[in-house]
Formats: C-alpha cells, structure tokens, sequence
C-alpha cells in the first residue's frame, strides 16, 4: 500500500503515522514552517528579520534529514522544500516576505496579543527601528496631509505602550515595566543557542567566514560522529573540517586568535637547567635531590612543581623493571603515577582549585543527560565520568577536564576515537553550565567564557579550549606534550612542564570569578525560570555494531 500523500502543514500524514518514533521525538516546529512561525513569533526571542527567522527553520530541516528514522516521504520531502529554498525562484520573493513580516509584526503588537512583557519590550524597540527606516526613505518625499510621519509613528508606540502595560491594582491604575524589571533580554540569546545563538563575533579570517564554511561542512558530513553533529566545529590541525579551509586562512587564524602568556623569567631558567640531557640516571637523582640545596635558586613553588612531577619517573626507572615499557601497566596506574603530577602540580602552582583523578564524575553532562526527564517516572542518568577534573573550591563550578585512552602500549583506533568523541563534547556540557552558573548568578557577560581539556593517548597529551560563537562552539588545541619512557628522555619534562603553566595561566585568566552585586529575590525567579527553560544538546548518538570491511 503505498503511502498517503502529504499535506502541506503534515496533519493528515501525522495522524496516519503518529506511532512513529519521528513523530514522537521531534517537535512540530521544526518540520513545519508555519508551526514555527507561530512559535516564534509568540515567544520572547524577538527575531529581527523573515530572513532569521528562515534560517534557523531550515537549519531544522537539515537536522531532519539526517535523522535516523525518518519516513521516507518526510525524506523526500524535505529535500525538495530545501532544493525550493535555494532556488531563485524563491529568493525572488524573499523581499515580499521580509515586508510581510514587518507588518505582521506591527500588527501583532497592535492586537495586545503579546503576552510576555519582555517580548513585547523586544518588539516595541524593533518595531521603532522598522518606523523610524520607513519614515527616513519618506522624508524625501513632500508631505500634503497635515498627519505627519512623526504623528503616524507616536501613534503607533502609543498602541504599543498599551499592550506591555498591566493592571497594578482593582482600582486600574496602570503601570508600566521599568527597565529594571525588563534587563533579562540576555536570556533569549542562551535559551536559544546554548547550542547556538548565543551574541558573539564571527569567526571570520580574511573576508571568510568560518562559520558558513561549517554550516556547508554539516550538510556534507554523513558521519553521525562528526563533531559537526554536536554543533562543534573542529579547527585541531587533524580534523577533517580543517581541511576545508585554506591553509593561509587556518594559519593566519590560529596566530590571531592563540593566547600568548608567558611564565616567569626565573621558573623558566631554573626548568631549563632541572632538565638539561644528562650522561646518567645518578646524575638526574642528584638534582632532583638537590633542588632545595640552594635555596637563592628559584622559588619555592617552582621547586615543588618539578620534585614532584620527577619524583615517580626517579622512582620507577630506579627498579630493575620499567613498569612503563612492560607492558602490563594499566590505565588508571598510569594516569595516577605518571600523567596526574604533570597535570596536577601545574594546576596547583597556577590556580587554587579542585583537582581529582579516576573516574571522576562530571555533574555538567548530569544535568544535560536528564533534561526534559520526570524524575518519578523515567529514570534519571547518572553523570558520565572524567580520567581528572578541575573545579572550583567555592563554586564547585567545573572547568577542567581529562580523559586518557589507556597506556602508554595501548593502540586502539576505536578508544582513541571513542574518548575525543567523548571529551569535547562533554566539554560542551561543562561549557554550558558555566554560563547557565553565571547567569544565575546575575551576571550576563559571559562572551570570553571557555572549557579546558586535556587527552592523553599513549605517550602524548594534547591541551584543548573550547568557546561559543554565533552558529557553533570552537575547539581549539594549545599545544602537545610527551610523557618519557625511559630515563634518557626526562628532558621532554621540561617542555611539558611549561607549556603546562602557560595552558593554566590562560585557563585561570578565564575563570576568575565574577560575582555580581545583591541580586534581587523577584530577579532569582525570573532567573530560574529562564534556566530552566534552556534547550540542551542532542544526546550521544547510539553506536552501531561494527562491520567488517569487505576489502
């Protein structure tokens, strides 16, 4: 039997297929166009054009088409409305909308429709801006009617006063919103894009900008474990999106945008010497033994950074039996023995923070993994856990993450590409909830804020840093250090030791704290209510069992 034909709106073909889990697990705005005009209309996003408003609709549709069980006519269907959207045909009447729109808009207001106060603020500022273009491209044009643009203008505004103003009393007095009340226009931005509308600059290098180059990137991608899918884009000098953009543009990026910070003069000498290649392990001993001797030589803290990140190695190369070149290391040993100090006694030296190792779990991707759940009813996911996570003391608010693939003789290609997966996207999580922290807290700029992770696989550890943007989040790479196996490669602690305090410099300028004045009670609730209200990413796509090659 073949399958019904579908209506422009979906109802009848909805209804004949409401079982199926397309329909149960995506919302009727995202698929149809005028559901989701309605819906954004009457929300408090106060969108700005008919173009904005499209664009994001048929983003929904791409979305769609990659999902995994689509009908097939809802399929076909969608790609025919995106082949129709970029036609000329229809560019031609995207003009015709755009002023449909405006007076819609206008009308809107008009009607005392508008619910939501602060929707209604949004609008009437918008709805200013579209008299005030309209009246300067009349002011060439000689006036004979004694009713004047400014009168037609003001009277308009008046209607619009009308609608955003309510009741104070039985007595009808009437009162309107102050700007006080109204100051959480902020919110409309994360509600949206936590996964993506959040204000921030474009990354644009060169007249390019990143960002479209993404969005094309997505629509080509076909794998569903492509950063890509979870609105991250990918500018590691490994990624696949990297190579779709110029060389030129990608170096000239990183240069601009990579954070300089530089340690002290004196840590860096005195790391330097610590480290210098020597004829015999009995020669690193007596260093590293002899670091306090000479207490005019460097700072204490700087001392204890590197005796105790070379404590372990002195130890394990000591024996008669390298653990690290045994073979029969596993990887929490090798995290905790060997990897950790690295990380840990940096951290410590830098910042004043929270730092604990194997399994750790992390609450960001808690919230994010039981969002839109019914506690009673469904059953609530535990947090996924980290290999070492950063927090702060008083906040508990987490920021640092690392995740390892096994030791240093382990080389599986699916764990190494399991825990990146794994890492930058719950870096996403952790990214979200610092902002959704600081907005509780009353503070809305929050356009500098980043999540930091590190990945070891094998003998190398990579430093990461990721940030939101208009369309997408950024992960970026700060540098790689090596982890020695034997003792003639302890100098490789030198470089890891420092790139390690620069990376942390960077994070700790990123989160120092931000505490705004007394918030209000009344501003705590409109708070929550907004936070509450915030869309989460999509969840960790299911793995299909492998296949093997047919080559």
């Amino acid at each position: 039997m073949p399958d019904p034909e579908i209506d422009s709106n979906f109802r009848k073909y909805r209804f004949k297929f409401k079982k199926n889990n397309f329909f149960a697990n995506t919302d009727a705005r995202q698929w149809s166009f005028y559901r989701y005009y309605i819906y954004i209309i009457y929300t408090g996003d106060s969108p700005k054009t008919f173009n904005e408003i499209f664009d994001k609709w048929t983003a929904s549709l791409t979305f769609i088409r990659k999902h995994a069980s689509i009908p097939k006519p809802i399929g076909n269907f969608v790609e025919e409305l995106i082949d129709y959207n970029k036609s000329e045909e229809f560019k031609s009447i995207r003009e015709a909308c755009e002023q449909n729109f405006r007076a819609h808009l206008l009308s809107t207001l008009s009607s005392g429709s508008v619910a939501k106060s602060e929707m209604a603020q949004g609008y009437k500022k918008q709805a200013n801006e579209i008299l005030s273009g309209a009246l300067e491209k009349n002011d060439e044009v000689p006036r004979t009617n004694s009713f004047t643009g400014e009168d037609k203008r003001n009277a308009v505004l008046d209607d619009i006063d009308a609608t955003i103003s309510t009741p104070a009393t039985d007595s009808k007095q009437s009162y309107e919103f102050s700007e006080n009340d109204l100051k959480i226009s902020h919110w409309s931005s994360v509600a949206e894009s936590i996964i993506g509308k959040v204000e921030r600059t474009a990354l644009i290098v060169d007249n390019v900008n990143l960002e479209d180059t993404f969005g094309d990137y997505c629509n080509e991608c076909g794998n569903t474990f492509d950063l890509c899918h979870s609105d991250i884009m990918d500018l590691r000098p490994t990624s696949r999106f990297s190579e779709k953009i110029p060389e030129e543009t990608w170096a000239e990026f990183v240069s601009d945008t990579y954070p300089e910070y530089e340690i002290s003069g004196e840590w860096e000498k005195l790391i330097q010497n610590t480290f210098q290649p020597r004829d015999s392990l009995e020669e690193w001993v007596r260093v590293w033994r002899g670091l306090y001797e000479n207490r005019s030589n460097g700072d204490l803290v700087i001392k204890d950074v590197i005796y105790n990140i070379l404590a372990p190695y002195i130890k394990v190369f000591e024996e008669p039996y390298n653990i690290l070149n045994s073979g029969d290391l596993r990887e929490n040993q090798y995290n905790a023995q060997f990897v950790s100090p690295i990380i840990g006694s940096t951290l410590k030296a830098i910042c004043s923070i929270d730092w604990r190792i194997l399994e750790v779990p992390v609450e960001s991707s808690k919230d994010r993994r039981n969002t839109n759940l019914n506690p009673i009813v469904d059953k609530v996911l535990e947090a996924k856990c980290a290999d070492g996570l950063a927090r702060l003391w008083s906040s508990h608010e987490e920021v640092f993450l690392y995740e390892q693939t096994g030791p240093p003789d382990f080389d599986d290609v699916t764990q190494l590409c399991i825990h990146d997966y794994k890492l930058v996207r719950t870096m996403r999580d952790v990214l979200n909830q610092r902002i959704i922290l600081h907005l509780k807290d009353g503070i809305s700029d929050h356009k500098d804020f980043a999540s930091f992770g590190a990945f070891g696989h094998r003998t190398e550890v990579s430093l990461f840093w990721l940030t939101i943007h208009q369309k997408s989040y950024c992960l970026r790479e700060y540098g790689t250090f090596k982890i020695p196996t034997v003792w003639q490669d302890l100098p490789v602690l030198s470089e890891a030791i420092m790139i390690c305090l620069k990376f942390f410099t960077f994070m700790k300028e990123n989160i120092k704290v931000r505490r705004s004045a007394c918030v209000e009670q009344k501003q705590r609730l409109l708070t929550k209510r907004k936070v509450h209200t915030i869309k989460q990413n999509q969840p960790t796509p299911t793995r299909p069992k492998k296949q093997k090659n047919s080559r």
